[in-house]
Parts: C-alpha cells; sequence; structure tokens
C-alpha cells in the first residue's frame, strides 16, 4: 500500500501521522483503532521517507511488486498470481534473485511472515529488488526470453 494512501486513511479518522525528526507519531492516537496503529508500524519505514519527500512513484512501483511477490509466495490470492507463476516458470533467475531476497529480509529481522518487510528493507534489498522489478516488466511487456 502507498503511504499516501496509508496518511490519507489515517487522516479520515481524524489523526494525523506526524514526523519528528527520523520518528513517526499519530497524533490523536485516541482516535485510530489498534490494528491500524500495528499496520502503520509495519510501514514505518516507508511513511518516513514518503512524508520526508524521499518516496518516489518509481520506488513505490518496485516496492509493490515486491509485495505482491512475497503474497504469491505466501499463497495470498491475487488477480495476477497466474502471471507471477507463468513468469517464475520461464525465468530461474528471477526466481533465484527473489529466493536471495527473502533470505536478506529474513537476515534483516524479517520473522512475522504477516506483516510487511518495508522495516527490513535496505540499500541490498533495494537493489536485488529493482533488478527483480526490471525482470517482471521486461517479462510482461513481451520480452520472454
Amino acid at each position: 500500500m502507498h503511504p499516501k494512501q496509508i496518511c490519507a486513511d489515517i487522516e479520515m479518522l481524524g489523526a494525523r501521522l506526524v514526523l519528528d525528526g527520523n520518528d513517526l507519531y499519530i497524533e490523536n492516537p485516541e482516535n485510530v483503532y489498534q490494528e491500524l496503529v500495528e499496520f502503520v508500524q509495519s510501514y514505518k519505514k516507508r511513511i518516513i521517507r514518503y512524508l520526508k519527500g524521499e518516496y518516489s512513484d518509481q520506488e513505490h512501483n518496485v516496492k509493490q511488486t515486491i509485495d505482491k511477490i512475497i503474497n504469491y509466495y505466501m499463497g495470498v490470492a491475487q488477480d495476477l498470481n497466474k502471471k507471477i507463476d507463468d513468469w517464475f516458470n520461464h525465468d530461474y533467475e528471477s526466481v533465484m534473485k527473489v529466493m536471495k531476497l527473502l533470505v536478506l529480509f529474513w537476515e534483516n529481522g524479517w520473522r512475522d511472515l504477516d506483516t510487511s518487510v518495508s522495516n527490513f528493507e535496505s540499500e541490498e534489498t533495494d537493489k536485488l529488488s529493482l533488478e527483480i522489478y526490471e525482470r517482471a516488466m521486461s517479462y510482461f511487456k513481451g520480452d520472454k526470453s
């Protein structure tokens, strides 16, 4: 989910996400239910980058693609699972890159597999994520080699 949407959803509840240096606070937290607070915490790093103006649409496209690939592996029903399955059946190298990426997230502390990898991203995972994204876009745009 785009951090912009998360911020908008919080504001609809009469609260606001506020940046204080490198930390994130919820103004009027009494207006936000606990599950949403936990959801916000799971996307904290991305939200902070967004509020600082450092989160581009291109970066979001890459991260959203990785989120969808992780959902695919977790067995989450998505419209594009068949497309991802087809891609992986034709692109072994991408499968290996995704496996390496998942190991990196694990090494960075990602243990609750039902939460976003957002807080476990690093320069190394960002670089590998971009490589995977570019391979996916190339495949889905017709270069199936």
